[in-house]
């Protein structure tokens, strides 16, 4: 591809990323914080959560002859589509029950940006960048979720405006997605690689994601909430939540570079275990004036990496329609996860206090811990 058309291309795919994260990073915070003030329990939160987050599983099985046999690009162009229209949907009629089927066909949107978003830049990227250009991607996507939080504080969390607002910036953000080159696949129709077949090839890889979603997007839904339970407010809260998000806007480079110059499931390793201790120490730190915004910004960039070398490590090791397959099983795994996390995590709390959170979340990671060391050592 010449250098022109590369550039432009990885302009529109970095561009979907804010698209998927900036929906994510204000409905996940806003939907908790509408569903919390009508009353309900943290459990149908999560389960609302559920509804959004079970598209991803469900189209999984689709995603990969979708994109062949459309094209990434339309298949891109076509969700922010439909994400826009449900966000106006959202905020026009505030009720749980209804929230329900727009929240799958929210989800359905996201997942497919990302299915189709990772495909694409792991086809760019060389080698022996990656980890840069995934380091900048998921940067992108740390920035596009940082905007979600911030729209909130800008346009408070009653009525319509805030939809309205994030739909606007999903328009805008869109529109580099209509240089993207479309590649659709004359021959769709043929035999696509089995995606319990991928699975085998790096079960660990597949299994972070689902453990990574479970936990940030638990964290990304009920922070807000467990910061008004502590004392920090509704704007501190949603402030320390932009925090988080921008930590994984600067450190996402910086780690992306070091990707590239030492070994990969060392750095995913290290990563994973300092998130970990990040949310054990959590309830110690967060509150304080200084202390609280340093650690939030420290934690969102070292948990970030955790996405990003995933796809970097399935960049690695897939080319072509086996990246495609790989791809799309690693954003359904995302979707199960976000499925699991805030159900666990909301019935935690209930169960355990909202002081919970924070030791719920670890405990997801500490659960993955032995899946890692199992499948490296095979």
């Amino acid at each position: 591809m010449p250098l022109r058309n590369r550039k432009r291309s990885l302009t529109a795919v970095i561009a979907s990323m804010v698209i998927v994260n900036l929906v994510y990073g204000l409905t996940l915070p806003l939907l908790s914080i509408v569903l919390d003030a009508q009353g309900f329990s943290k459990t149908i939160i999560g389960m609302s959560i559920v509804a959004q987050a079970s598209a991803g599983v469900l189209l999984a099985p689709l995603m990969p002859r979708l994109i062949m046999r459309f094209g990434a690009a339309r298949v891109m162009q076509l969700a922010t589509l439909i994400a826009a229209t449900m966000l106006i949907a959202l905020g026009l009629f505030q009720n749980v029950w209804l929230w329900f089927p727009m929240r799958f066909l929210l989800g359905a949107s996201g997942s497919m940006l990302w299915s189709a978003s990772e495909t694409v830049i792991n086809e760019l990227a060389d080698n022996n960048w990656r980890g840069r250009i995934i380091g900048m991607y998921g940067s992108a996507g740390a920035a596009g979720f940082a905007l979600g939080p911030i729209v909130l504080i800008m346009t408070g969390t009653e009525g319509l405006l805030p939809f309205v607002v994030t739909a606007g910036f999903v328009a805008a953000a869109s529109l580099p997605l209509f240089w993207l080159p479309n590649e659709a696949d004359a021959h769709a129709n043929a035999d696509h690689p089995s995606l319990r077949r991928i699975f085998r090839f790096m079960p660990h890889i597949m299994l972070l994601n689902l453990t990574y979603a479970a936990a940030v997007e638990a964290f990304i839904a009920f922070f807000p909430l467990y910061g008004i339970h502590i004392g920090l407010g509704e704007a501190r809260s949603l402030s320390l939540l932009t925090t988080f998000a921008l930590g994984g806007v600067v450190l996402q480079l910086p780690l992306g570079w070091l990707a590239d110059h030492m070994h990969r499931h060392k750095l995913l390793l290290t990563c994973i275990v300092l998130t970990t201790i990040g949310f054990l120490v959590m309830p110690d730190l967060i509150s304080r004036p200084i202390v609280g915004p340093v650690f939030s910004f420290a934690l969102g960039g070292v948990e970030g990496m955790i996405y990003a070398l995933g796809v970097i490590l399935l960049g690695q090791r897939f080319r072509g329609a086996e990246l495609a397959a790989a791809s799309v099983l690693y954003t359904g795994m995302w979707g199960a996860g976000t499925m699991l996390g805030p159900v666990i995590v909301g019935a935690g709390m209930d169960a355990f206090g909202d002081d919970s959170m924070a030791y719920l979340i670890a405990a997801i990671f500490l659960a993955y811990l032995p899946v890692f060391f199992l499948a490296r050592r095979e």
